[in-house]
C-alpha cells in the first residue's frame, strides 16, 4: 500500500452549506455542469459529493434547522495536526465551534473562526491529497480572504497555519513557498458592512455569460466584473439560497 502524500498548506477541499440540498444542486449543476454523487458514509445520511467529470471537487451540507445564520461556502486547508492548529488558533483569540473530529474513512477536520469571525475549515486526509495541477474550467482555484485588520489577520494565519506571506500582481498573498506557483489566497481589507469572510473562486470559460446565468437561474451579483492586471478578470455572485461566490475568468 502506498503512503498517503500531502500538500499541507493548500486547499484541497470545499463545502457549500445549504439549507436546500436539491436546490443547490440545480443551481450549480446548471451554473457549472456539475454532476453530484452520493458518497456513503459509516454513519448518518449519504454525503453529496460534486463532481466537475469523474474528479470530485466539494461536497454538499444540509444546515441545522433553526441555525440563525446564512448559507456559505467553506474551505478546506490540508495542514499536518488539526488539533495543534486548533489549540494554536485558540489561543490567539479564535474559536472552534466543531472539531477536531475524526470522520472515518475521510479525515480529520474542524471548522475555525479567526479572531474577526471569518470561517476557515481544516483537514488531515485518511488517504491523500489531490495532486496540486492547474484548475480546469468549473474546478475551484483561488481564495480570498476579507479582513477588517489585514496586519493582524496576516499575524495570525502565518502563525497557526503552513503559510508564507508575499506579495504578487499587487496583493499580499499567503502561499506555501516563493513563486506564484505557490501562492494560495490573498488579504484584502474588508470594505464597508461586509463582515469579514473567506471567499473561493471557481474558473469559468466567459464571466459576462456566467454572471448572467447566475441571475437567470435567481442568484445575484455581489460584484460585477472587473480585471486584475496581469491575472484575469472576476465577479462575486450569490447563489439562489445567498451564498457568496467568486468566478474568475483567466488572462491569456
Amino acid at each position: 500500500m502506498n503512503e498517503p502524500t500531502y500538500t499541507y498548506g493548500r486547499f484541497v477541499w470545499r463545502e457549500a452549506m445549504t439549507r436546500d440540498i436539491a436546490k443547490a444542486k440545480r443551481f450549480y449543476g446548471e451554473l457549472f455542469n456539475w454532476t453530484f454523487e452520493d458518497f456513503p458514509m459509516k454513519s448518518g445520511p449519504a454525503y453529496p459529493m460534486v463532481k466537475r467529470g469523474d474528479k470530485a471537487i466539494a461536497g454538499l451540507v444540509q444546515m441545522e434547522p433553526g441555525m440563525d445564520m446564512p448559507c456559505y461556502w467553506t474551505s478546506y486547508v490540508s495542514v499536518p495536526d488539526v488539533a495543534k492548529v486548533c489549540h494554536e488558533a485558540k489561543t490567539l483569540g479564535a474559536t472552534v465551534p466543531f472539531g477536531p473530529e475524526h470522520i472515518p474513512d475521510v479525515g480529520t477536520l474542524a471548522f475555525v473562526l479567526d479572531p474577526e469571525g471569518a470561517a476557515i475549515s481544516l483537514m488531515k486526509s485518511d488517504t491523500s491529497d489531490p495532486p496540486v495541477e492547474r484548475p480546469a474550467v468549473g474546478e475551484f482555484c483561488w481564495e480570498t480572504l476579507s479582513a477588517r485588520d489585514p496586519e493582524s489577520a496576516k499575524r495570525f494565519y502565518s502563525r497557526v497555519l503552513p503559510w508564507k506571506l508575499s506579495q504578487g500582481a499587487g496583493m499580499d498573498t499567503f502561499g506555501v513557498g516563493d513563486g506564484p506557483e505557490n501562492q494560495v489566497a490573498d488579504i484584502q481589507k474588508a470594505q464597508g458592512s461586509v463582515p469579514p469572510n473567506w471567499l473561493t473562486y471557481v474558473v469559468v470559460e466567459k464571466l459576462e455569460p456566467s454572471v448572467a446565468r447566475a441571475e437567470k437561474l435567481g442568484g445575484k451579483t455581489m460584484l460585477p466584473p472587473m480585471a486584475i492586471p496581469g491575472v484575469g478578470r472576476m465577479a462575486i455572485v450569490q447563489d439562489d439560497q445567498g451564498a457568496a461566490l467568486g468566478l474568475f475568468e483567466p488572462g491569456m
